[in-house]
Formats: C-alpha cells, sequence, structure tokens
C-alpha cells in the first residue's frame, strides 16, 4: 500500500517537474529569438549603411570621371591655343621681317618714276602704257603694304587675345585638377569606409556566430547538470515520501539560496560590460551577454562567489578556460577568460575559495589586450544579472 501510494504521489507530482522544465526552455528558447532577432537587425543596419556607401561611390566615380572629362577638353583647347598661337606668333615675325623690304621697294620705286626726272634718252617721255604700268605697280605694291600693315596689327591683337585666353584656360584647368583632386580624395575615403564596413559585417556576423554557438554549449551543458539536480532530488523526495515523509519534500524548481546583494566578487576591478545589452564601440553593434566582464590584472586570482562544488574545469569556446560551480538547489556560478585553472572536477571550495587567474578577454575581436574575468550567475539554465546578487 505504501509503495501505491508513493506511485501515487510521484505520478501527481511529476507533470509539475516536467511542466516547469519545459516552461524554462520555452522561456529560453523566446530569449534566444529575441537575441537572434536583434542581431539581424543590426546587420541590416550594416548592410544598409554598406549600400549607402556604394551610392555614394558610384556618385562620386561619376562626378570623378565628368572631371576628368571637363579637364581633358580644357587641356586641348589649351593645346590649341598653344598651336594657334605659335602659328600667329610665326606669322607675325614673317610680317615683322618683310615689311622693310616692301616698304623700302616702294619708295625706290616711287623716287625712280615720280621724283626722278624723265629720262633725258627719251624726248617723248613714258608711254600711255608705261605710265599706267609704273602706276598700278606702285599702287599695288603700296596697298600691298597698307594690308600687311593692318595684317602685322590684327596679328598682334590675335596674340593678345589668344594669351589671354590661355591664361584663362590655364586658370580653369587648375581648379578642375583641384575639383578633381577633392572628388578623388573622397571617393577614397569612401571607398576606404566601404571597406570598414564591410570588415566590421564579416567581424559582427562572425562574434555573433561564435557567441550563440558558446552560449547555445553553455546552455546545453547547464541543462544536463540541471536535469541530473532534478533527478537526484526526485530521488531525495521518493526515498523521504518511502521513509515516512520525516523532512520536507525539496523543491523541484532551482532557486538561489542566498540573499540579494550578499555576494563577494570573484575580483575586485571596473564592470566593463553588464549583463543584457551591451553596446560595442569597435563595431558599432550591440552584443547581449549572459554575464559581466570584469577587469583584473594578469594573473590576478579569481575566487568562488559561493562555496559550491566544481562540475566544470576546462576550456569552452569563445569563453576561453571556465569553472563552473555547483552551489546546490540549481545556484551555478560561471568564471571565464581564465589564464590558469586551479581546481579540478569535483573539488568543493569555501567561499572566496581560489579557483583560477585572470586572463586575456577572449570575446574582443578588435584585440585590446585588456584582462578580465567573465562572471555569470544561473537559477537553472537561466541567466540572471550577477549584479542584483553581489556585494
Amino acid at each position: 500500500m505504501a509503495k501505491i501510494l508513493t506511485l501515487f504521489i510521484f505520478l501527481l507530482w511529476a507533470p509539475c517537474l516536467f511542466s516547469n522544465e519545459a516552461e524554462d526552455k520555452r522561456k529560453e528558447l523566446e530569449r534566444l529569438k529575441s537575441q537572434a532577432a536583434q542581431k539581424e537587425n543590426e546587420l541590416k543596419k550594416y548592410r544598409a549603411e554598406e549600400q549607402k556607401i556604394a551610392r555614394e561611390i558610384s556618385d562620386l566615380d561619376k562626378k570623378r570621371r565628368e572631371a576628368e572629362r571637363k579637364k581633358n577638353q580644357v587641356e586641348a583647347d589649351i593645346s590649341y591655343i598653344e598651336q594657334t598661337l605659335l602659328s600667329t606668333a610665326d606669322k607675325l615675325a614673317v610680317l615683322e621681317k618683310s615689311m622693310p623690304m616692301w616698304q623700302r621697294a616702294v619708295l625706290d620705286e616711287l623716287d625712280e618714276y615720280y621724283f626722278t626726272p624723265r629720262c633725258y634718252e627719251c624726248p617723248e617721255g613714258y608711254s600711255l602704257e608705261e605710265e599706267i604700268f609704273v602706276d598700278r605697280m606702285i599702287t599695288h605694291k603700296a596697298a600691298f603694304t597698307t594690308a600687311m600693315t593692318e595684317e602685322q596689327k590684327q596679328t598682334g591683337k590675335k596674340i593678345s587675345t589668344y594669351e589671354q585666353k590661355n591664361k584663362q584656360l590655364q586658370a580653369r584647368s587648375s581648379k578642375l585638377e583641384e575639383e578633381r583632386e577633392v572628388i578623388s580624395t573622397n571617393f577614397r575615403k569612401k571607398k576606404t569606409a566601404l571597406d570598414v564596413t564591410k570588415r566590421k559585417v564579416e567581424e559582427v556576423r562572425k562574434e555573433i556566430n561564435e557567441l550563440n554557438r558558446s552560449a547555445e554549449e553553455l546552455n546545453d551543458l547547464l541543462a544536463q547538470f540541471e536535469r541530473s539536480r532534478k533527478e537526484k532530488a526526485a530521488k531525495e523526495t521518493a526515498s523521504q515520501q518511502k521513509t515516512g515523509g520525516a523532512k520536507k519534500a525539496a523543491s523541484g524548481g532551482p532557486t538561489i539560496d542566498v540573499p540579494p546583494n550578499s555576494l563577494p566578487w570573484p575580483v575586485e576591478g571596473k564592470v566593463l560590460s553588464k549583463f543584457g545589452k551591451e553596446y560595442r564601440a569597435d563595431l558599432n553593434t550591440w552584443i547581449f551577454r549572459e554575464g559581466i566582464k570584469v577587469a583584473a590584472a594578469r594573473g590576478q586570482s579569481v575566487r568562488a562567489a559561493e562555496s559550491g562544488s566544481v562540475i566544470y574545469a576546462g576550456p569552452f569556446r569563445s569563453y576561453g578556460n571556465v569553472v563552473i560551480l555547483d552551489h546546490g538547489k540549481g545556484f551555478f556560478s560561471i568564471y571565464g577568460f581564465l589564464l590558469e585553472i586551479q581546481v579540478s572536477v569535483g573539488d568543493k571550495l569555501p567561499r572566496q575559495g581560489v579557483l583560477g587567474t585572470a586572463g586575456p578577454d577572449t570575446q574582443t575581436s578588435s584585440g585590446t589586450g585588456r584582462y578580465a574575468v567573465y562572471f555569470e550567475i544561473r537559477q537553472g539554465t537561466e541567466a540572471v544579472d550577477p549584479l542584483k546578487w553581489l556585494k
């Protein structure tokens, strides 16, 4: 009869046990889903920034090509002007060289035909045809000389105009070169920003994946410990009920059996990152933490926040070297980033017992080189804010 009664009580109590465990799992799953959704939003923001910078680079590239085209056109105009200037200068030099010769020819002919007495050997003088020929010859030479003088004058003006235009084109060319250099500088800056953004996206993606895998494996490990604890608690409850229930049955739900703000710190130092949502300035994104990071000196002793048994001691993914203590009733504490582990699985530690030494922060992709201790408190599989329990 006693056995039947015990079995009946266990069957009534077991659904509550499994129900609580399922509820814990559901909450944990919802929390992980929420974190994943938040990280996806952050990645979308990075992708949008990447696309924006890419569009700006495309626009700058078009402006750069347009500035190059304009500068090439101005340089072509300058080349044409310089060639025309040289040609006109050569023409002016020829005119200046030939003008005295033509002027002397006209004066000589005037002197010979108009100012010198007629030929004494020709009593009848020049014939009409000769007079007309001489007149036209002298007139044409005089007109040609006048035209050359005007051409010389106009050529001088052209040279002055071309020189002025050349100065303007040279100034325009210098300005375009400055504009092109500004555009090229902005292009290079945007290109660098795009490369940095792409690198950050990849860093965030890798870090998120590693943190998620680390958190999942740690949750699985603690879930195993919690299942073992519950099984042990169920056996103790069944045993107590068999012996008449002299003691009150142990609770199946995990509890932290210490008052809030009563636990000593694992190390003394500044809190580098808090529990929950943390902004990473080096990656310009948010990270979710299930524990806290406390600054420490290299090799500084790390102490147990409460007495307990060592249930894990060794490397654990992105947490570095890790020690996990079981304080009973589903109360666990986790210590990461250890440079050296000084305990083994199964060891019993008192409150403030040394379990290892502080090492480098292994969850900082930017490589700051700082030393710290990662610290978590778990109520069963659920991570809680350590600052609510530390002194």
